[in-house]
C-alpha cells in the first residue's frame, strides 16, 4: 500500500526523498520517514508547514482555533477546524493540540446530552391519551436528537483515530476520547427507548381516530341507502309498467302484420287498405309509447347515478335492463313502421324462403341417407364399392346445399328486419347441413386413405419380401466359402465370387427399391389423418426394421465378398507386408534396450552391442517395408478403387510397421548419441587427466615442497629451461581446455541426466585446471616473462632468416631470365618459371608464418611488463621492417615472373600446335589405305591397321583438344600486347585447318572406331576382372594371419613378450648380462641355442624362476623357438636371442628425456614430440619418490638415450608400446585400402563403359560387347562383395585380437583357478549326474508311451494307466534329486569369491548352468510326465468322442434320455456312476475296439472318482456356439455337400456326431443340430487355414432372479398355458433354443364402464393374441325416442319407461319380428330396468341399433390411467368378466419388442417348458460366492448334525447338486474351491436372508 504524504523536488518529479502515512487532507508537519523507505519516522528529521506560515519546532503550542460550532447534520460536533488552518494535522501531533481536540469533543458530548434528555424529558409526560399531533411533534424531536448523536459518533470516531496517531505521548487523549463514547450510546439507547414508546402511543391513538371516523362514515352510508332505496322503490314500477305498455304496443303491431304476411288478401280489395292503416296507425303509437319510455329511463338513469353505492349499483342494473327491453322493442317495431311500401317485397321474399326451405329438406334427406351409409366405417374398413355408393348420393346433397347458402348469402344482403332474422336462422340451418356433409366427407376420406394404405403395406410388404428373397440368394451364392475351405481353388474360387457379387447387386437392388418405397410412403403419410399416420407410420417402420436387419446383412456379406476377392487378390501384398513385420519387429528387439526408461543404468558394451545388432538389422528391415510399399503400390495402381478396404488395412499395416521402424531408428539414434557422448566423456576425461598431470609436474617445478615451505621458502627456483616448457605446455594444455569445454558444451543438450552429470563434472575439472594454470602462472609471472620473450625473439629472428634464405632461393631461381636471351628455349623457360614460382610460394609462406608468429607474439608481449615488453617490440619492430622489404621484393618478383610465364606459355602454345599438326600428319597417313578402296574391301583391313587408325584418331583428337584448350586459355593472356594477340591470331587459324582435315579423316575413321572400341572394351573388362582376382588374393593373402590363422602368430609374439619380460626380471634380481643368460639357456653352446635345449629350457622355467605366466604347452613352447628363430637355421643365435628382449614405442604426448631415472635430479636430454618412436632391451622401473613408471629407451630417429615416462602417477600415457600385431595392421589397413582401391577402380570401368558403348548406336558388335560386359559385371561386384566380406572379417579380427591376447597372457592364472573351480563344482557336479541318471530312468519307463509318434500307434497301446503311474513314481524321485542338488549348488555357491570373470567366474557360471540343468531336468521329468499325459489325453481325445457317439446313438435307438441312462448307471443309494460300470456299459457298445485301459482313461477324465450327474450330461451333451457363419450341408465330403441352409453367428449347434478330420483336406466337421430350428446337417469346425467357425462351449444353464413363468409351447404365455411359476435361485436346465418370438401389435382401448363410469384404458387382445373384451352385439343404443313395454305384444303391452335418445340397453332376447315390427327384450344399463323395446317400426324408422363402441370384458384385467400397458400407471379398478365397458376413442395397436425363449427343464421337479430371457433370467454358473460365513455340514438336513467347517465371506464354492429346498431353506451341496471339501451349504435361509450369490455367467 503506497497511499500517504510524499515529499519531492517537485509534483510529478522524479525524486523522492520522504513519506508520511497519514490519510489527513492536510500534509503533517511530523512522522515523515526519511529516506521514503526508512522503517521508522525520526521525530524532528522533517517538519512540514503550510507555505507561508511561520517555521515552529516539534514542541511548539498548538495553533489557536475558534470553538467548534453547536452540533448540526452539517457540522458534527468533533468535526476538524477548516483546513486552511492546519490544526487538525498539528492536533494529531502534539499533546496541546490533542487536550484541545479532547476539550471540544467533551464539550459536544456534553451539548448533544443537554439537548437529548431534554427530548427524553418531553417524551416522559407522553401516553395513550395524548394528541396524536403532540405525540408527532415529540416523535420529530427525538429523530432530531438521534441524527445528532449519529453525528457526533462519527466525529468522536475520527478524533479517536488522528489521537491515536501520536503514539504513546496520545495514550491519555486516546482513553479520555474513548470515555466519551459510552455516553453517546446511553443516550442513543433512551432516544430509542422514547421512540419506540411514541411509536406505540401514535399507532394506537391514529387507530382510535380511524375506527371513530369509520363508524361515522358507516352510519351516515346506511342512512344515505335506506333513503335512496325508498326512493327506487317508488319510481321504479311506474318505469317497468311504462316499459311493458311499450312492449304489448309492439307487439300488437306484430299481431296485425302477421295475418298479411302469411295469408295476403287480394291488393285491390278495401280490406287490405283498411289493415295497412290499422298497422300504420298501431306502429305509430307504439313509437311513441316507446319514446316516452326511454325518456323516463334517462331521467331515472341521472337520478339513480347520485344514489348510494348499493342502491346506485341495484338501479342501474334495473334501468339497464329496462333499456335492454326497450331496444329489442324498438328493433321489432322498425320494420313494420313503413309496413304499407315493404309488403309486396316481404310477400316474395316469403316465396323464396318456402322454395329455399324445400331445398335444403331434401338435401338434409339426402345427408341422412349418406350418414347411415358411411355409419359402416365406424365398423371398420368400407369397401371400395360402398365408399362410391355413398359419394354417390352425398355428392347431390353437397351442391344443393352450397347453392341453398350462395342464394341465402345475397339475399341477406338486401334484407332486414324480420325477412333478415329468417334468413339468418335458415342459413344457420344450412351451415349445419354443410357440416355435416363435410364430416361425411372426412370419413369417406378417411376410409379411401385407409384402403389406399393397405395396398400401399401389401407393397411396402412385397418388396422387402423380394429383398429376403435376395438376401437369401446371397447365401446360397456364399456357400462354397461356408464349408470351411477359406482358399478354395481358384477356378472355384472365381465363379462363388462371381455368383456373389451377382446376387449382391441384385440384393443391392431389391433393398434400395423398397427402401425407396417405403421412404416416399413415410413423407405422404404427412397428409393423412392423426391416427391413420400413426398408425401407417407404425407399420412402416415395422417394414423399415425387416428391411434394415436385410441391409445390415447384405452390407456384411458385400463386405465378406470384397475380402475374398481380397484375399484371393492380395495374397502377394499379404506376404510381403508379414515379411517387413517381421523385419521389423526383429528391429525392435534388437533396438529395445534403447527403449529403458533408464538408460543410463544400461552398460556400455551392451548400448554397443544393441547398436551393431540394430544396425545389421536396419537395412534388412527399411528394405522390406520400402519392398512392401512397393509391391502395394504395384497392386493399388493395377487395381483403381477395387479392394479399398483390404488395401486401406494393408496399408495401415505397411504404416504401423513403418511407424514401428522409425521409433527404433530414433530409439537407436538417442543410444548411439549415449554412446558417442559417453566415448567423448572417456576421451577428454583422459586429455583432462593427462593435462592435470602436466599441470600437477609445473606445480612442483614453480612450488616449493614440504621441506621449502618449512623454512620459509614461498617459490621455487626453477631454470630457465623449466620455465619455457612449463610456459608452451600451459600454453597448449589451455588452448586443449577450451576445445574440450566446447565440445562439452555442445554434448551436454539432450543427453540423460547421468551423461549430463559426468559432463558437469568434467567441465568442472576444466575451470579447476584452468585455474590453477592461472595461479601457476603468476607464480613465474616475471621469470615467464622474460624466458618466454627471449624465447619468441630467438624464434622470431629464426624465422626472419628462414625468410632471407628463402628469398636468396628465389634470386637463384630467377638467374635463367639474367642472362641476356630474351627468349629462352621452352623447356628451359619452362623449368625456370616452375622454380621460380616454387620458390615465390615458399617464401610466401614463410613471410605469413613470420608475420602471423610476430603478430601473436607482439600481441602477448605487451601483456607483460614494461621493463620486458618495450625492448620485445623494439625487436619484434625491426624484425616487421625486415620481413616487409622482402614481401616488396618478391611482389616485383612475382609480376616478372607472371610476365616471362605468359611469354613461355605463347611458345608453348605454337609448340602445341606444331604437335597437333604432326598428329594430323599421321592421320592423313593413317587413314589413307582406307579411303582409296572400297567399303567391303575397307572392312577387311588387318587389325593393325585398323587399330593404328583408331588410335591415331584417338591421339590426333586428344591433341586437338589440348591445344584448344591450352589456346583459350591463352586469350586472357594476351590482352595489351600486340606480337600475343597476333601469335594466337595465326594460332587459331591453324587450329581450323587442323580440325578440317580431322573431320574428313573422322568420317572414314567412324566406321572402324565403334568396333574397335568394343572389342577393347570387353578385352580390358576381361583383364580388369582377372586385376580384381587378384587384388582380391592379394588382399586375402595379406590378411590371412588374422582371418585364417586367427591370429596366433601375433599370441605367439604375445607370450614370446612374456617370457621375455620373466627374463629380464630374472636378469635385474641375478644381474646378468644378455650374453651371460644366453649361455645358460644354450648350455654352454656359442654357436646358438638349439630347439630340443630352447624348449627344454622353457619347460623347466616355470618352477625354477617361480613364474607360474610361463608356464607353456608344448606347442607354444616350440612356436616360441619358431618366432625367435627368424633366420629359420634351427637355432636361436645371441642376436636372435638379444631380438627376444627388444621393444619399441610411439610417443602418444610430448614428454622429456633425462639423463636418470629420478627426475627431479637428472637433466633433460632431449624433448620426444607425438609420434616418434623408441626401442629399448630394457624393462620397465618405477620412480620411488613420483610413482612413475620410466623406462629407459634410445630415440630411433636421433639415436639419444635416456628415461622416459611411460605413464604418470596419476594415468597419463606417454608411451605405447608397438606390437607385431599394431604394425602388422596398420599395414594390413594400407594394403587391403590400396587392393580396394584398384578393385572400385576397375568396378567403375564397367558402368562406364557400358554407359560408353550405350551412345555408339546399334551396331551389331558394340551390342555384342556391351551384352559380354555386361554378363562380366556381376562378377566384379561378387568381388567387391568378397573384399568387403574380408574387410568384415578383419575388423573382427582386430576386436577378437585383445580379448585373447589377454587370455593369453592371463592363461597361468586362468590354469590355477580353473584347478580350484574345478574342486568347488565336483560335489554339485556329482549330484546333477545323479539326478540326470534318474531322468534317464523316467524317461526309459516313459519311452514305451512317448516313442509312439503316430495316432494309431498311440491308439494300439495298451496300458498308458500303468505307464502312466510308474512314470509319476520315478518322476518324484526326481523331483526330490533334484531339491537336494540344488541344496548342493546353493552350498557351493556360498564358498564362490566374488569375481567378475575368469574361471571361478566361469565356476560360478557352471554352477548356475548346473542348477538350470537341475531345474531343467526336473522340468523335463515333468515334461515326461505331462507328455505321458499328452499320449493318454491323445487317447481320450480319439477315444472319448467313439464312445459319446456309441453312448449316443444307443440313446437315439432304444429312446432314452441322459437322465434315464445315468440312472440306469448308477449304483442304488449312489450318486455318481463307477468307473467300473461306465467301463462295462462302454465295452458293451464298442467290444474290442476301445482298449480296456483306454476307457478307463476316458473315465477319469469324465471325473475322478466317479461320474456326476452334470458331467455325464457334459460328457454326452456337445454344444457349440457359431462364431462365423457357416454354412449346414447334407453330407460330410465337402465335394458331394448341398447346403441345407446357412446358420447365423451366435447360434447354438448341438452335436448328434463326431467330429470326423478329413487329413487331405484339413477340415474338422461334425453332424449336428440347430437348436434354433431342429435343423441337422454337417458343420466345418474351423476351415483349412485355421478360422474358427464353432466354438465348443458348455450346457447352458439359468437362474432365476425372480419369480417367472414357465410355459407348455414357445408361443403360448397365456394363464392356461402355465406349467407352473419358477421361483427364485431355481436352475434350469437348457433343452432348446434360443429362439425370437415375435409378438403381433397388442390392442389398448380408452373405454367407460358403464356400471360406474370409471374411465380408463384396457387390453381388448393382448401381445399373444389373447381376447380380453370384444365388441359385443347384444348392446343397443337408442337412434330415436322409443317406449319400453312390459309386453311383446304390442296391442295389450304398457309402458313401463320412455327411452331417450343414445340410451344403452342390453338385449336379453330377441329380435322376434310381428307385423313389421322389429322387437327385442332388453335392460336398460342405466337402471337396470327390463321390458320390450321396438327398434324398428313397421314404416322402416329405425329407433335403436347395435352400439360399435361397447366390449364385453371376456377375462379379469385392470382399467388403467396410462396407455402403454408398459408403464400402464395408476390402476383406475380391477374390470371382471362380463363387465361391459364403451370406447372412448378407436383401438390402438401397441407394439412389444421381440422375445428370446428357450426350452428348459427345472432342475428340482424334471418339469420342462419354455422361459423367456430376461433380466429375471439369466445364465448360471456352478460357481457361489459366500456373501456372510455360513456352515457347511455333511448332509442335507442342517439339524442333528454338526458343521464340517464355516465358509469365509468372499470365499468361492461348486455347487454339485441341487439347489434344492429344504423346507423354506434353499440348500445345496457344494466343494469348497479353498480346500476341495464337500458338504451342504444353505443359499438363502428361512427368512428370505441371502448366504451366498451366484457367480453370474454370460448374458443370455
Amino acid at each position: 500500500d503506497f497511499s500517504g504524504w510524499w515529499f519531492g523536488d517537485q509534483v510529478g518529479g522524479s525524486q523522492v526523498w520522504a513519506r508520511c502515512v497519514s490519510d489527513s487532507m492536510a500534509p503533517p508537519r511530523v512522522g515523515w520517514r526519511v529516506p521514503w523507505d526508512s522503517q521508522r519516522a525520526e521525530q524532528g528529521l522533517l517538519l512540514v508547514d503550510s507555505a507561508g506560515a511561520k517555521s515552529s519546532s516539534a514542541a511548539a503550542a498548538p495553533r489557536t482555533s475558534a470553538p467548534p460550532p453547536p452540533p448540526t447534520r452539517s457540522n458534527p460536533p468533533s468535526s476538524a477546524p477548516p483546513s486552511n488552518s492546519g490544526a487538525s494535522g498539528q492536533g494529531a501531533a502534539s499533546s496541546a493540540n490533542l487536550q484541545a481536540r479532547v476539550k471540544r469533543a467533551t464539550a459536544s458530548v456534553e451539548k448533544l446530552e443537554v439537548a437529548a434528555k431534554a427530548a427524553v424529558a418531553s417524551c416522559k409526560s407522553a401516553s395513550a391519551d395524548t394528541d396524536v399531533e403532540a405525540l408527532r411533534r415529540m416523535k420529530q424531536d427525538i429523530e432530531k436528537q438521534q441524527s445528532a448523536l449519529q453525528e457526533g459518533q462519527k466525529a468522536l470516531t475520527q478524533d479517536i483515530t488522528e489521537a491515536r496517531k501520536g503514539g504513546v505521548s496520545a495514550t491519555s487523549s486516546v482513553t479520555e476520547l474513548s470515555r466519551l463514547s459510552p455516553r453517546l450510546r446511553n443516550l442513543q439507547n433512551q432516544l430509542n427507548t422514547e421512540g419506540n414508546k411514541l411509536r406505540n402511543f401514535m399507532s394506537k391513538a391514529e387507530g382510535a381516530v380511524s375506527e371513530k371516523k369509520k363508524a361515522e362514515n358507516e352510519a351516515a352510508q346506511k342512512a344515505a341507502e335506506e333513503r335512496d332505496s325508498k326512493e327506487l322503490q317508488e319510481s321504479l314500477p311506474a318505469t317497468q309498467e311504462v316499459v311493458t305498455l311499450s312492449e304489448e304496443s309492439v307487439d300488437a303491431v306484430h299481431a296485425l302484420a302477421a295475418p298479411l304476411i302469411a295469408e295476403p288478401p287480394d291488393e285491390s280489395s278495401d280490406l287490405l287498405r283498411q289493415a295497412m292503416d290499422e298497422v300504420e296507425t298501431a306502429a305509430t303509437e307504439a313509437q311513441e309509447k316507446i319514446t316516452d319510455a326511454r325518456k323516463r329511463i334517462n331521467e331515472a338513469l341521472q337520478k339513480a347515478r347520485k344514489f348510494a353505492p348499493e342502491t346506485r349499483k341495484l338501479a342501474l342494473g334495473e334501468f339497464t335492463g329496462l333499456q335492454q327491453k326497450l331496444t329489442e322493442a324498438q328493433k321489432k317495431l322498425n320494420p313494420l313502421k313503413q309496413f304499407r311500401k315493404d309488403f309486396h317485397a316481404r310477400v316474395a321474399a316469403r316465396k323464396q324462403l318456402s322454395e329455399l326451405a324445400e331445398q335444403l329438406a331434401a338435401a338434409e334427406l339426402e345427408l341422412e341417407k349418406a350418414t347411415m351409409m358411411s355409419s359402416a366405417a365406424e365398423q371398420g374398413q368400407m369397401s371400395e364399392e360402398e365408399i362410391q355408393s355413398v359419394e354417390k348420393v352425398v355428392r347431390p346433397a353437397r351442391n344443393s346445399i352450397d347453392s341453398a347458402i350462395r342464394t341465402l348469402d345475397q339475399k341477406l344482403g338486401a334484407a332486414d328486419g324480420a325477412m333478415k332474422e329468417e334468413l339468418t336462422v335458415m342459413k344457420d340451418k344450412a351451415a349445419g347441413f354443410k357440416k355435416s356433409v363435410e364430416s361425411v366427407v372426412s370419413v369417406l376420406r378417411k376410409q379411401r386413405d385407409s384402403l389406399g394404405t393397405r395396398e400401399m403395406l401389401r407393397t411396402a410388404g412385397e418388396n422387402i419380401d423380394v429383398a429376403e428373397q435376395a438376401l437369401t440368394k446371397c447365401t446360397e451364392a456364399e456357400m462354397p466359402f461356408l464349408k470351411g475351405i477359406e482358399i478354395l481353388p481358384a477356378e472355384e474360387s472365381s465363379k462363388a465370387i462371381k455368383d456373389s457379387e451377382t446376387a449382391s447387386s441384385k440384393a443391392e437392388s431389391a433393398v434400395n427399391t423398397a427402401k425407396n418405397f417405403i421412404k416416399t410412403k413415410l413423407a405422404e403419410t404427412k397428409k393423412y389423418g392423426k391416427e391413420l399416420a400413426a398408425s401407417v407410420t407404425e407399420e412402416l417402420n415395422a417394414h423399415q426394421q425387416r428391411l434394415d436387419a436385410v441391409s445390415k446383412k447384405l452390407t456384411t456379406f458385400k463386405k465378406e465378398t470384397s475380402e475374398r476377392k481380397a484375399s484371393a487378390l492380395l495374397a502377394e501384398v499379404h506376404e510381403s507386408v508379414t515379411t517387413a513385420e517381421s523385419a521389423v519387429k526383429r528391429m525392435t528387439e534388437a533396438a529395445e534396450v534403447f527403449f529403458a526408461e533408464d538408460l543410463d543404468s544400461v552398460s556400455e558394451d551392451r548400448l554397443k552391442q544393441a547398436k551393431e545388432n540394430t544396425s545389421a538389422v536396419e537395412k534388412e528391415a527399411s528394405e522390406a517395408v520400402n519392398e512392401a510399399r512397393k509391391v502395394f503400390n504395384a497392386k493399388r495402381s493395377g487395381r483403381g478403387q477395387e479392394n479399398s478396404d483390404a488395401m486401406n488395412k494393408l496399408h495401415h499395416r505397411i504404416n504401423a510397421a513403418n511407424g514401428d521402424l522409425s521409433k527404433a531408428k530414433r530409439a537407436a539414434a538417442s543410444g548411439d548419441k549415449l554412446i558417442k557422448g559417453k566415448e567423448i566423456v572417456a576421451e577428454h576425461d583422459k586429455l583432462v587427466t593427462e593435462i592435470e598431470e602436466e599441470v600437477k609436474q609445473a606445480e612442483r617445478k614453480v612450488k616449493p615442497g614440504a621441506e621449502e615451505a618449512a623454512l620459509g621458502i614461498e617459490s621455487a627456483k626453477p631454470s630457465d629451461e623449466d620455465i619455457e616448457q612449463i610456459g608452451t605446455a600451459l600454453d597448449t594444455a589451455q588452448k586443449t581446455l577450451k576445445a574440450s569445454l566446447r565440445v562439452i558444451e555442445a554434448t551436454s543438450g539432450g543427453g540423460p541426466a547421468s551423461l549430463k552429470a559426468a559432463l558437469s563434472k568434467l567441465a568442472e575439472r576444466c575451470k579447476a585446471v584452468q585455474k590453477t594454470i592461472g595461479e601457476i602462472l603468476g607464480l613465474t609471472k616475471e621469470q615467464r616473462e622474460r624466458v618466454m620473450t627471449e624465447a619468441f625473439l630467438r624464434e622470431g629472428k629464426a624465422k626472419s632468416a628462414d625468410v632471407e634464405a628463402a628469398l636468396e632461393k628465389v634470386n637463384e631461381a630467377e638467374l635463367p631470365f639474367l642472362k641476356g636471351l630474351e627468349v629462352l628455349p621452352l623447356e628451359e623457360a619452362t623449368n625456370a618459371t616452375k622454380a621460380s614460382e616454387a620458390a615465390a610460394v615458399e617464401l610466401q609462406s614463410l613471410i605469413s608464418s613470420a608475420r602471423t608468429f610476430i603478430a601473436a607474439k607482439n600481441l602477448e608481449i605487451k601483456h607483460y611488463g614494461e621493463v620486458v615488453s618495450k625492448p620485445a617490440i623494439e625487436e619484434f619492430g625491426k624484425m616487421t621492417e625486415r620481413i616487409n622489404a622482402v614481401a616488396s621484393k618478391l611482389a616485383q618478383f612475382r609480376d616478372d615472373t607472371k610476365s616471362r610465364k605468359k611469354t613461355a606459355m605463347m611458345q608453348e602454345a605454337g609448340e602445341k600446335m606444331t604437335n597437333v599438326e604432326a598428329e594430323v600428319a599421321k592421320l592423313t597417313e593413317a587413314v589413307e589405305p582406307f579411303s582409296k578402296e572400297g567399303g567391303d574391301e575397307a572392312e577387311v583391313r588387318s587389325e593393325e591397321e585398323t587399330e593404328r587408325l583408331v588410335e591415331q584418331l584417338k591421339a590426333t583428337q586428344a591433341a586437338i583438344e589440348d591445344t584448344k584448350n591450352f589456346i583459350g586459355a591463352r586469350q586472357k593472356d594476351v590482352q595489351g600486347n600486340a606480337d600475343h594477340v597476333a601469335t594466337i591470331k595465326a594460332l587459331n587459324k591453324r587450329m581450323q585447318d587442323a580440325s578440317a582435315t580431322v573431320s574428313k579423316h573422322r568420317k572414314v575413321a567412324s566406321v572402324f572406331e565403334a568396333k574397335y572400341a568394343a572389342k577393347r572394351a570387353l578385352a580390358e573388362a576381361n583383364q580388369k576382372i582377372v586385376d580384381m582376382e587378384e587384388q582380391l588374393k592379394k588382399a586375402e593373402d595379406a590378411a590371412a594371419p588374422i582371418v585364417a590363422d586367427g591370429c596366433e602368430r601375433f599370441l605367439v609374439a604375445e607370450s614370446a613378450l612374456t617370457l621375455a619380460q620373466a627374463w629380464r626380471e630374472h636378469m635385474l634380481a641375478k644381474e646378468l648380462t644378455h650374453e651371460a643368460l644366453f649361455a645358460e639357456v644354450a648350455g654352454g653352446a656359442s654357436d646358438g641355442i638349439p630347439k630340443d635345449a630352447f624348449v627344454e629350457h622353457l619347460a623347466w622355467l616355470p618352477e625354477a624362476l617361480g613364474r607360474e605366466e610361463c608356464a607353456f604347452s608344448e606347442a607354444r613352447r616350440a612356436a616360441i623357438f619358431a618366432h625367435a628363430d627368424a633366420d629359420g637355421d634351427g637355432k636361436v643365435s645371441l642376436e636372435e636371442f638379444k631380438a627376444l628382449f627388444l621393444q619399441r614405442f610411439v610417443c602418444v604426448k610430448e614428454v622429456s628425456v633425462t639423463e636418470g631415472l629420478q627426475v627431479a635430479k637428472s637433466k633433460t636430454v632431449a624433448k620426444i614430440e607425438s609420434g616418434e618412436t623408441l626401442e629399448t632391451f630394457h624393462g620397465v622401473q618405477t620412480e620411488e619418490a613420483t610413482g612413475m613408471k620410466r623406462i629407459e629407451c634410445t630415440i630411433a630417429s636421433s639415436g639419444k638415450a635416456g628415461f622416459v615416462t611411460l605413464e604418470s602417477n596419476s594415468g597419463t600415457t606417454f608411451l605405447e608400446k608397438i606390437s607385431p600385431f599394431s604394425i602388422f595392421c596398420k599395414e594390413l589397413t594400407a594394403t587391403v585400402g590400396a587392393c580396394s582401391k584398384e578393385m572400385h577402380k576397375s568396378y567403375r570401368f564397367f558402368q562406364q563403359k557400358l554407359g560408353e558403348l550405350g551412345n555408339m548406336g546399334k551396331d551389331p558388335a558394340v551390342a555384342a560387347a556391351k551384352s559380354d560386359i555386361a554378363k562380366l559385371k556381376p562378377k566384379a561386384g561378387k568381388a567387391q562383395g568378397a573384399l568387403q566380406k574380408l574387410k568384415d572379417q578383419i575388423e573382427d579380427g582386430k576386436k577378437e585380437f585383445p580379448a585373447k591376447a589377454r587370455k593369453e597372457r592371463n592363461a597361468h592364472i586362468e590354469a590355477r583357478e580353473r584347478r580350484e573351480a574345478e574342486a568347488l563344482i565336483a560335489p554339485a557336479t556329482a549330484k546333477v549326474e545323479a539326478l540326470e541318471a534318474a531322468l534317464a530312468s523316467v524317461e526309459e519307463a516313459a519311452k514305451a508311451v512317448t516313442s509312439l509318434s503316430t495316432k494309431e500307434e498311440v491308439l494300439a497301446f495298451d496300458t498308458p494307466i500303468a505307464i502312466s503311474a510308474e512314470v509319476e513314481r520315478l518322476s518324484a524321485a526326481v523331483t526330490k534329486a533334484a531339491a537336494e542338488s540344488k541344496e548342493v549348488i546353493s552350498a557351493q555357491q556360498g564358498q564362490l569369491p566374488k569375481v567378475v570373470k575368469g574361471p571361478m567366474m566361469e565356476a560360478k557360471r557352471e554352477l548356475m548352468k548346473l542348477s538350470a540343468k537341475s531345474e531343467q531336468f526336473r522340468k523335463k521329468s515333468k515334461g515326461v510326465v505331462d507328455a505321458v499325459k499328452a499320449k493318454g489325453k491323445q487317447i481320450v481325445d480319439a477315444r472319448a468322442p467313439e464312445l459319446s457317439d456309441a453312448m449316443r446313438a444307443e440313446m437315439r435307438q432304444k429312446g432314452l434320455t441322459v437322465d434315464s441312462l445315468f440312472m440306469e448307471l448308477v449304483a442304488p443309494g449312489d450318486e455318481k456312476i463307477s468307473h467300473e460300470a461306465f467301463a462295462r456299459r462302454a465295452e458293451g457298445l464298442v467290444g474290442a475296439a476301445c482298449k480296456a485301459e483306454h476307457i478307463a482313461l476316458v473315465a477319469q477324465h469324465i471325473e475322478a472318482g466317479g461320474i456326476g450327474r452334470r458331467k455325464f450330461q457334459a460328457f454326452l451333451q456337445k454344444y457349440y456356439k457359431v462364431v462365423k457363419s457357416i454354412a449346414l450341408t447334407n453330407d460330410i465330403v465337402i465335394s458331394n455337400a448341398k447346403s441345407i441352409r446357412k446358420l447365423e453367428e451366435g447360434e447354438l449347434v448341438e452335436l448328434l456326431e463326431g467330429p470326423k478330420t478329413n487329413e487331405k483336406l484339413g477340415l474338422t466337421r461334425i453332424r449336428g443340430k440347430s437348436l434354433a430350428d431342429g435343423a441337422e446337417g454337417w458343420i466345418s469346425l474351423q476351415g483349412n487355414q485355421g478360422t474358427p467357425f464353432l466354438e465348443e462351449i458348455d450346457k447352458p444353464f439359468y437362474v432365476c432372479t425372480a419369480e417367472s413363468k414357465l410355459t407348455t409351447g414357445f408361443d403360448q404365455q397365456a394363464e392356461a398355458d402355465l406349467v407352473r411359476a419358477l421361483k427364485p435361485d431355481e436352475v434350469l436346465e437348457f433343452v432348446e433354443g434360443p429362439r425370437k418370438r415375435v409378438y403381433e401389435p397388442a390392442l389398448r382401448v380408452k373405454g367407460k364402464a358403464t356400471s360406474d363410469g370409471a374411465i380408463g384404458w384396457f387390453t381388448a387382445r393382448d401381445k399373444t393374441g389373447a381376447v380380453f373384451a370384444e365388441a359385443d352385439n347384444k348392446y343397443y343404443k337408442c337412434t330415436a325416442s322409443v317406449a319400453m313395454t312390459d309386453d311383446q305384444d304390442i296391442k295389450t303391452c304398457k309402458v313401463v319407461k320412455k327411452l331417450a335418445v343414445d340410451e344403452i340397453f342390453i338385449v336379453e332376447e330377441g329380435p322376434t319380428e310381428d307385423s313389421g315390427l322389429q322387437r327385442v327384450r332388453g335392460k336398460c344399463i342405466a337402471d337396470g330396468q327390463a321390458g320390450w323395446v321396438t327398434i324398428k317400426g313397421n314404416a322402416g324408422t329405425v329407433y335403436a341399433e347395435e352400439s360399435s363402441k361397447h366390449y364385453c370384458v371376456l377375462q379379469p384385467m385392470p382399467l388403467t390411467k396410462m396407455m402403454p400397458s408398459a408403464k400402464p400407471g395408476e390402476t383406475v379398478r380391477q374390470l371382471e368378466r362380463g363387465e361391459a365397458i364403451q370406447a372412448l376413442e378407436n383401438p390402438r395397436k401397441e407394439t412389444a419388442p421381440a422375445e428370446t425363449r428357450v426350452k428348459v427343464r427345472a432342475a428340482a421337479d424334471g418339469v420342462t417348458g419354455w422361459v423367456s430371457l430376461t433380466k429375471e433370467v439369466r445364465r448360471w454358473t456352478p460357481q457361489y460366492k459366500c456373501k456372510s460365513k455360513a456352515p457347511l455340514h455333511p448332509a442335507l438336513a442342517v439339524e442333528g448334525g454338526d458343521a464340517t467347517r464355516e465358509i469365509a465371506s468372499g470365499e468361492t464354492v461348486e455347487c454339485l447338486e441341487g439347489p434344492v429346498e429344504d423346507g423354506k431353506v434353499l440348500r445345496m451341496k457344494a466343494r469348497a474351491q479353498k480346500d476341495g471339501v464337500v458338504g451342504w451349504v444353505t443359499i438363502r435361509d428361512g427368512e428370505g436372508a441371502r448366504l451366498f450369490d451366484n457367480v453370474e455367467g454370460p448374458r443370455a
